[in-house]
């Protein structure tokens, strides 16, 4: 009958997802959108939030706001205030904040495949293998959708659809122009 492969439902269930942004960078995006919309009521991005304010503010747990704080300090999405009057507020405006950079802060580098990580070479099929350069060009794709995808955008439902139909608006007016 031939080879034998492991099936992969074996190992997973039907249906479920295969790329998944991890719930402590589902969580992070969330801390920072909440952030971003008290922008838009007028209070401004020098605001400085401490963590069980932000805690109160999400109604996620302290222990995982704080993990996440200093993941978003460490990737420069967030300052920390020391003191009294300490926090945590946004290093920059939200237009100026990618998804891309709020995933890569919170879960490392975007990558599909183990060969995109480390490189055809570190793969044990990698010499064999025609899908390396495949795998990098989509995942350079969804890196630079994730790149054009901001903090503000995010922060308003409905966000990243108006933004993908305005720029799609805008590409087609400039086609007719020329």
């Amino acid at each position: 009958m031939g080879r034998q492969y492991p099936s992969i439902r074996s190992r997973r269930g039907k249906g479920d997802p295969i790329f998944k942004i991890t719930r402590q960078t589902d969580y992070g995006v969330f801390i920072l959108t909440s952030m971003a919309k008290r922008l838009e009521s007028g209070e401004g991005y020098k605001l400085v939030y401490s963590a069980p304010e932000i805690s109160t503010l999400t109604g996620l747990a302290l222990p995982n706001v704080s993990k996440i704080l200093k993941a978003l300090v460490r990737g420069n999405l967030l300052e920390s205030r020391r003191g009294a009057r300490g926090g945590y507020r946004l290093a920059r405006d939200p237009h100026l904040i990618t998804v891309q950079q709020m995933i890569e802060a919170l879960n490392g580098p975007i990558s599909l495949t183990e060969c995109v990580d480390t490189g055809p070479g570190e793969c044990g099929i990698g010499s064999l293998c025609p899908l390396s350069s495949n795998w990098k060009f989509i995942n350079d794709r969804i890196r630079v959708a994730l790149e054009c995808i901001t903090l503000d955008q995010m922060a308003v439902p409905g966000g990243v659809q108006l933004a993908a139909v305005s720029a799609q608006s805008k590409d087609f007016q400039e086609e007719t122009d020329d």
